[in-house]
């Protein structure tokens, strides 16, 4: 009696580090997985940054363009005015 539960209580053991070291391995990996997808992040939002900076500066653009449409119309039509005015 005796021996069968030292031999259960061994293999007991076997198998519980045998779980173990199978857990440390996918720990390993998960932490291998982990740290890559946080580098492309970084990458991503790098991008999306230049991206970002982009459109904010296409936009800055559009605005100084329509304010000098705009000006070009008010100096139309106030020079229109004021020749019919003087007619």
């Amino acid at each position: 009696m005796y021996f069968d539960e030292v031999c259960q209580k061994k293999r007991r053991i076997q198998n519980e580090r045998w779980y173990q070291r199978e857990r440390n391995k996918e720990i390993s990996v998960l932490k291998k997985e982990s740290k890559s997808l946080s580098c492309i992040l970084g990458e991503m939002k790098q991008e999306l940054d230049v991206l970002t900076a982009a459109v904010h500066a296409q936009q800055a653009f559009e605005r100084e363009e329509k304010k000098c449409c705009d000006n070009e119309i008010r100096n139309k039509t106030a020079a229109t005015f004021i020749q019919s005015c003087w007619r």
